[in-house]
């Protein structure tokens, strides 16, 4: 079981510290610790590698011990470029709200730890909690966990503060359990999770529906992935980047915003055990209209 560490005094917008980059990679480090320590690390971090190289997800995601690496390599450039989207403008405001927060595919953390640094700077006052909501599909549970406990521990965020949540579930098999999940969420994020759902076209188009469906009138759909070939998907003899199946869906949705090619570049002089590399993105937050 997880330890339970005390949890300190909440410090709002000081929660983090005078450099919020290194503060959350230092999250990660103490989370990872023992996943960076293994013997084996290297070589089932290679292994990983190759299996995203030809598109074997399953192979990456329903290896159990595969997923503490994944988490200690991958998740702290997306941490890192989560928090800076989530404290802009429109989706602080989004924040401040208090909003309950669905993650698709977001079992290895990014978006837990992204968006919990994010609201330090929303949780002034009282009110309910933030829900953020991971859902994925394989068992990312004990993982999660850990970093909730450590992130916790150093920021001070209470359960009264932000509430968290993980279920398993397939993107490509809806079920009324998913789809009652999106329906109560006032925000819904794909953050790096659409361009692998098109391994599987057909079901990969009836989760665009399940979206279009289930997520309400004057609630939030924000899509993120990379900005390069990798999410160039081919239908039919013709290429199309991944968010033009959003963009094509005016009548449903409203851009607030839209980015087709930005960099999130890290700051010079954070520590981290493993390299952290920069990345290109797209961004499109949209709401239902």
């Amino acid at each position: 079981m997880t330890e339970r560490r005390p949890i300190p005094a909440f410090r709002g917008n000081d929660a983090l510290g005078a450099n919020h980059q290194q503060s959350i990679l230092n999250v990660l480090r103490m989370a990872c610790s023992e996943a960076i320590r293994q013997p084996d690390f290297a070589q089932r971090l290679q292994a990983i590698k190759q299996l995203f190289y030809v598109r074997d997800f399953d192979g990456i995601f329903l290896e159990t011990a595969n997923l503490p690496v994944y988490t200690a390599q991958y998740v702290p450039r997306r941490a890192l470029c989560y928090y800076d989207i989530f404290t802009g403008v429109e989706l602080q405001r989004i924040l401040r709200t208090r909003p309950n927060i669905m993650c698709l595919g977001a079992g290895s953390g990014s978006e837990l730890v992204g968006i919990s640094a994010a609201s330090c700077h929303a949780l002034e006052g009282n009110g309910a909690p933030i829900t953020i909501h991971s859902q994925d599909y394989s068992d990312w549970s004990s993982i999660l966990q850990t970093l909730e406990s450590t992130i916790r521990y150093k920021w001070g965020i209470s359960e009264e503060q932000i509430k968290y949540e993980f279920s398993i579930g397939d993107l490509l098999r809806v079920t009324p359990e998913l789809e009652s999940e999106i329906s109560r969420a006032e925000l819904v994020t794909a953050m790096f999770v659409f361009n692998e759902l098109f391994s599987d076209k057909v079901n990969a188009m009836n989760f665009v529906k399940t979206i279009v469906k289930n997520v309400r009138p004057g609630c939030y759909f924000l899509l993120v992935d990379s900005a390069g070939s990798f999410s160039s998907i081919k239908v039919g003899s013709k290429s199309y980047m991944s968010y033009m199946f959003f963009d094509s869906l005016a009548q449903y949705f409203a851009p607030i915003l839209s980015e087709d090619s930005k960099w999130f570049r890290h700051a010079h002089g954070l520590e981290y055990p493993l390299g952290i590399e920069n990345m290109r993105y797209f961004i499109r937050l949209y709401q239902r209209k």
